[in-house]
């Protein structure tokens, strides 16, 4: 703001001097060559007066007009694109109000000097004060032009939703007493930036839209920096907020202290639901921004709040599944799956928890027909496994025997669930963990020793690490380096030998 406020200032400046000495330079020559006196330059009777009156006046009507008709057409057009709150910040500005009141009182008072002029007297010092405005006038149209068009840049007003967010979050910290004022307008704010989201996606805005959510995340930090200094009335859950909500669950926001990040998850299903599957980058986004802002101290230290990360996870898996769009669910189970290993050594109970609904949602893409889906996810859940390992999580078995029945009641075995297989077996292979390797060994016993040929060409003949097609991730879910890829060779060499 204050470099938008300098920047319209130095415009001004550097325009009115620019115009006044080329004006007086001008004005020097015809008088030079004219050999007219300088002190006649200042003297003015009725009839010069009028005429410099009516000049005046044409000019002005013509600047209020191109003035006031960028700001009538501009604005609303905008606030129609993006968010009715450009209105509201528009109005409240104090650099629109004082320029659209300097035009005004410009014509204004050239209409009281025209008003002043008699035969017999000329307001000489309203005269020269009135060109002076004009020049003021005239140096501050294109400034001020840029001035708006930078205003209604949508991360102009997403800065500014930001802005008012946080003196929201100061008012309620400094004011007990006002913090129900003060949610209304925490509430309102979430709902403008995920608006300004969603209109972006319609509008096939991708920069807008992604920037949206991240201004989502940082509004959501900002308020975990006020929560611990907020009063408990700030707590209670506003139903209004929360409209598609029982009034169970709108206590159960209060009881927990999680209304505000219910409202900024709830608002990335919202927005999940205007890119799904139109605009798989936005959709990435809104799914890293879950997965990080999951990550963070507070919700790390709130059962509550874990518990909700996951449902929204859930939640947009769901949505993806009903979309019947793949790219969606691949992209929400990488983030998914990050945030199940960041959380694993410090929660293991909540990484069983999501391996869980790996093979839920597993299970319901097999159902959907969507046979991609589940190998993804299989390659997702054996790599959770295998990190698990890795680190010497205290669940990494319980994990493993999830993973061995991920799938095991299909009737049909898909290649990509036993490629999955075979590639942790070959790392448990790798790290000298053969008793696993034998379990997963088992789960290949009585297939058809074609059927696990084709498996073997296909792994073994990848040697690319990146797929070779673009995709959300960059990998090929089937490499593996070379160490690990002769383990690979020699678990199903062994196989083929057992068929």
């Amino acid at each position: 703001m204050k470099r938008e406020v300098a920047s319209l200032v130095r415009g001004i400046v550097l325009l009115a001097g620019g115009m006044i000495l080329v004006m007086l330079a001008l004005a020097l020559i015809d008088f030079r060559e004219a050999g007219y006196p300088l002190f006649k330059a200042a003297a003015f009777d009725a009839v010069s007066a009028r005429h410099f009156n009516n000049l005046f006046n044409r000019n002005l009507n013509q600047l209020v007009a191109v003035v006031f008709t960028s700001v009538a057409i501009a604005v609303p057009l905008t606030a129609n694109m993006y968010s009715l709150k450009f209105l509201d910040f528009f109005i409240k500005d104090p650099i629109n109000a004082v320029v659209l009141i300097f035009v005004v009182f410009t014509d204004l008072n050239n209409t009281w000097w025209g008003y002043s002029i008699k035969d017999d007297f000329v307001p000489v010092f309203q005269l020269h004060l009135t060109l002076v405005l004009v020049i003021g006038c005239f140096s501050l149209i294109f400034p001020y032009l840029y001035y708006i068009f930078k205003f209604l840049h949508p991360n102009t007003l997403l800065d500014r939703l930001e802005n008012e967010f946080e003196a929201d979050l100061r008012e309620a910290m400094r004011h007990p007493a006002h913090s129900s004022t003060r949610r209304g307008g925490v509430a309102e704010g979430i709902e403008h930036i995920a608006n300004i989201t969603i209109r972006s996606i319609d509008r096939g805005d991708r920069n807008t839209a992604i920037e949206s959510i991240f201004s989502l995340e940082r509004v959501t930090r900002l308020y975990w920096a006020a929560k611990p200094h907020l009063a408990p009335a700030w707590f209670t859950a506003d139903p209004n907020a929360f409209l598609g909500f029982s009034s169970a669950a709108v206590a159960e926001l209060t009881e927990s202290h999680s209304w505000v990040e219910m409202k900024v998850f709830d608002q990335l299903r919202h927005i999940m639901n205007a890119a799904i599957p139109r605009m798989h980058e936005v959709v990435s986004s809104a799914a890293k921004s879950l997965r990080q802002l999951g990550l963070d101290e507070v919700p790390r230290q709130d059962v509550a709040l874990r518990e909700l990360v996951i449902e929204y996870f859930n939640t947009f898996i769901r949505l993806s599944l009903q979309r019947k769009d793949p790219r969606s669910v691949f992209i929400i189970f990488d983030q998914y799956r990050t945030y199940a290993e960041a959380m694993n050594l410090e929660y293991p109970e909540l990484a069983q928890e999501i391996a869980y609904y790996f093979a839920y949602y597993g299970q319901a893409a097999r159902e959907a027909q969507l046979s991609f889906v589940v190998e993804a996810v299989a390659h997702d859940f054996g790599t959770l496994v295998q990190r698990a390992w890795e680190a010497g999580a205290p669940n990494r078995q319980k994990l493993l025997d999830r993973f061995l029945r991920y799938d095991s009641q299909a009737k049909a075995t898909l290649p990509g669930v036993k490629k999955a297989q075979a590639l942790l077996a070959s790392y448990f292979l790798l790290a000298g963990h053969a008793e696993s390797a034998a379990l997963i060994r088992a789960n290949f016993v009585g297939l058809d020793p074609g059927y696990l040929r084709l498996l073997a060409d296909d792994l073994l003949h990848i040697k690319r690490e990146k797929y070779w097609e673009i995709n959300e991730r960059r990998i090929n879910m089937d490499y593996v380096p070379d160490p690990q890829r002769e383990k690979l060779r020699e678990f199903l060499e062994d196989l083929l030998a057992a068929a």
